[in-house]
């Protein structure tokens, strides 16, 4: 009996229209389900979409378990990524590329993992942001598997050099070793020149910013953050500070990867533009409220 085929303990009747969900820990914040309900209005088709909090040491049996309850397929956010990746019985190439799988389908007993982050982070840089990759000094700031995403999107539009820098030099270190970039330990950063530096660490979620010197941010001419949120992160606070020009949170990059994970799933990429500006408009309404609970 192969992995894919095993049944798990959840039972529930087969959902009348197409099921998908969000799958995290935590995952209270996610805006997926909003995403996808505008993805699927624009596009004429008839799903259901929720987020769902799977256990930390339990993600195989919970994403078994929707399969068996009729779901079509999953987005997988943190920290599940490489758990995806494992459960998947066919990965496209830019995720066995990654090691990390952000979209699973489910055909039959047959499981498909795809990972869409990096695309769709390119396509909000290039896109929405009008920033060019191509020549571009490149930092990256973490080493999990939302960062295993990026980097081969990333090599694909020819930047001038990636590094990695990470807490744990170590994995730093693997990551560069696996993908042919350089590794840098924190300390090393702030004399380096980086045209676009990018948090993919979790420091955003615990509102903390990464412990690099805001002098890294001296000729910086986009800091990216994957986190989004109704106010500035952290790390956006930290690059303003150290003068970087242009800043973003990752709002742009999660509907560009929806979208991604959409086509996947229904074979259509819906439009993103006014997706993300009513979304931008929803989160701008936040920031009082944001700003008091903080």
């Amino acid at each position: 009996m192969t992995r894919s085929s095993r049944s798990s303990s959840v039972v529930a009747a087969v959902p009348s229209v197409a099921s998908y969900a969000v799958v995290g820990n935590p995952i209270q914040h996610s805006l997926s389900p909003q995403i996808h309900a505008m993805f699927a209005a624009s596009c004429g088709h008839q799903i259901t979409y929720e987020k769902l909090l799977a256990p930390l040491d339990g993600f195989e049996e919970f994403a078994l378990g929707l399969r068996d309850a009729g779901y079509h397929g999953l987005n997988v956010t943190i920290p599940f990524k490489l758990d995806a990746a494992k459960l998947a019985d066919e990965l496209t190439p830019r995720a066995r590329l990654a090691g990390a799988v952000n979209t699973l389908k489910f055909e039959g007993d047959t499981i498909f993992g795809d990972n869409t982050d990096g695309i769709g982070f390119v396509r909000d840089v290039q896109g929405r942001l009008k920033f060019k990759l191509e020549d571009a000094a490149v930092l990256i700031l973490g080493a999990g598997g939302g960062v295993r995403g990026l980097i081969g999107a990333l090599l694909e539009e020819k930047p001038k050099w990636i590094a990695v820098a990470n807490r744990t030099h170590g994995r730093a270190e693997e990551l560069a070793d696996e993908f042919g970039v350089e590794a840098l330990s924190f300390d090393e950063v702030p004399a380096e020149h980086f045209d676009i530096v990018i948090n993919g660490t979790p420091t955003g979620l615990h509102a903390q910013a990464p412990s690099i010197d805001p002098e890294t941010f001296d000729d910086c001419m986009l800091a990216y953050d994957l986190v989004y949120d109704p106010h500035p992160t952290p790390f956006m606070e930290l690059a303003r500070r150290g003068g970087a020009k242009q800043i973003s949170d990752g709002l742009g990059m999660l509907v560009e990867q929806a979208a991604e994970a959409f086509l996947v799933w229904r074979g259509v990429r819906p439009d993103t533009a006014a997706v993300y500006r009513d979304l931008r408009r929803q989160l701008d309404a936040m920031q009082p409220a944001a700003a008091a609970a903080r």
